[in-house]
C-alpha cells in the first residue's frame, strides 16, 4: 500500500464453514472479508452505510478482484489492510492486503470499485463531504 495513505487494519479468524475439504480457505471468502474491511474502513473515517444512505446515497460494487498468494487455513488470524485507490468523479476504488497475523505472510490482494448511487439506482457523483476525507491524508 502506497506511502502517505489512509490505512485501516481489519482482523478476522477464519471460520470452519469459510474452508473447503482439504482445509483451505475457499477462494470466494475473500470477497466477504473485503466487504467487512470495507465497512470498517468507512466506520473508521466516520462516514459509515448507514450515514450514505441515510443521506439518500449508496453505492454498488462495479468491479472485484483478488489475486491469491498463499492460502489460510481454519481458525488462523488474518489482517485485512485496507486504503484507498483511484478516485474518480462517480466511483473510488478500495484496495486491500491479507495478511496472515501471525507470520506476516502476505496471502492475497484485492480491489473493489464502488459507484455511487442515488435512491433510485442511477449514478451520482461522490458526495463532497466524503470526497475530502478519502482524498485526506492518513491518519
Amino acid at each position: 500500500m502506497g506511502e502517505g495513505k489512509r490505512v485501516v487494519e481489519t482482523e478476522v479468524r477464519v471460520r470452519y464453514a469459510e474452508t473447503d475439504a482439504q482445509g483451505v480457505v475457499y477462494y470466494a471468502n475473500y470477497f466477504v472479508w473485503f466487504e467487512v474491511a470495507r465497512m470498517s474502513y468507512l466506520r473508521a473515517i466516520g462516514y459509515d452505510y448507514a450515514t450514505l444512505e441515510r443521506d439518500g446515497l449508496g453505492f454498488v460494487i462495479a468491479e472485484a478482484s483478488c489475486r491469491y498468494q498463499a492460502p489460510a487455513h481454519f481458525d488462523e488470524e488474518l489482517v485485512v489492510r485496507t486504503s484507498v485507490g483511484e478516485i474518480r468523479n462517480r466511483s473510488f476504488a478500495f484496495e486491500y492486503e491479507v495478511y496472515n497475523k501471525g507470520s506476516g505472510q502476505l496471502l492475497a490482494t484485492g480491489s473493489t470499485v464502488q459507484v455511487f448511487i442515488d435512491e433510485g439506482g442511477k449514478p451520482r457523483e461522490i458526495p463532497p463531504k466524503l470526497r475530502a476525507i478519502l482524498e485526506g491524508p492518513a491518519l
